[in-house]
């Protein structure tokens, strides 16, 4: 995460909490999709990503990872990140958009010509010595997870992108090329949803922050957590500086996932050494995933969808 080095915080949390329970009764009839993994499922899932990208466990035979800094070591996650993709049954591609930064991505689509695009990204990249287990491992292991289980959605009106954004360290480089190739491409997008931090919760409520939300996504996440009859805490929040921002500037609507940055309740180790899978609260990040899945599935899925030339 590129924000406590100096960056773009823009102000401290605001104070609208979200009550999921006060929803549930509303929202009742809306049943989880089949596609949400149970907890302990994901919890091996993104146990094994998150301990590959943070050194813990080998990326490929002989070889962990000191750090995901280094243009070696960048592109070691490159080819990871394109195999996990290709397992899921997606066609992984890359997008080179300097000598070193590398977007890696995959589209699910929906067969309609024209379709709305709902983006779901997390970046791969570390500080320079650090793991960067939490930050940002645990939303690669989030979007990998999505995109395992979306892929087995029928009938969807809305492709989906899942993509691993490069250099969010050096000032949301990828995050930025990525909204830039969207808007030259003229492609028209939905949402976007980024995920930043999401493995430490050491109060255990489970609670998470919505960084600077579009228009509808408080309440799309709290329907989401009132069908998995999920009783938590959703904080809103002026936080900027995250990949989330680099769509925002371009016009596109975006939300930033994160664990309680703001709130403080976020992990100690930002940018550290200490910033390992061992200090990962994986039933934390598997509970946020699922809340995540029931969301895309949600948009990917809409009937509401508009209708061609208008």
């Amino acid at each position: 995460m590129h924000r406590s080095n100096g960056r773009v915080a823009t102000t401290m949390a605001l104070a609208w909490v979200v009550a999921f329970a006060q929803l549930a009764g509303a929202c009742a009839a809306k049943r989880p999709p089949s596609t949400v993994r149970t907890t302990t499922a994901l919890v091996t899932l993104q146990t094994e990503i998150v301990t590959i990208l943070a050194g813990e466990a080998e990326i490929r035979p002989g070889l962990k990872l000191a750090n995901r800094t280094t243009p070696e070591n960048r592109s070691e996650v490159r080819t990871y990140l394109a195999r996990l993709l290709t397992q899921f049954g997606l066609a992984a591609k890359r997008q080179a958009y300097s000598a070193e930064g590398e977007n890696v991505y995959a589209v699910l689509s929906c067969g309609r010509p024209s379709a709305e695009l709902v983006v779901v990204g997390a970046h791969y990249d570390s500080s320079r010595g650090s793991p960067g287990a939490n930050d940002d491992a645990t939303g690669v292991a989030a979007v990998a997870a999505a995109a395992e289980q979306l892929v087995r959605v029928k009938r969807r009106t809305r492709d989906v992108a899942f993509v691993f954004f490069d250099e969010e360290e050096r000032g949301l480089r990828g995050s930025r090329a990525f909204a830039q190739w969207l808007k030259d491409e003229k492609r028209p997008v939905h949402s976007v949803h980024t995920i930043d931090q999401m493995g430490w919760d050491q109060d255990g409520d489970r609670a998470i922050e919505l960084e600077l939300p579009y228009e509808g996504a408080r309440e799309l996440y709290a329907a989401g957590a009132a069908a998995l009859k999920m009783t938590i805490q959703m904080h809103v929040t002026t936080e900027a500086g995250s990949d989330h921002s680099a769509f925002r500037r371009l016009g596109f609507k975006a939300v930033g996932l994160t664990e309680e940055y703001r709130n403080k309740d976020t992990t100690p180790f930002i940018h550290r050494p200490g910033d390992t899978a061992k200090t990962v609260d994986f039933v934390y990040l598997a509970s946020t995933t699922r809340l995540l899945v029931n969301v895309i599935d949600t948009l990917a899925t809409s009937q509401s969808v508009p209708k061609p030339g208008a």
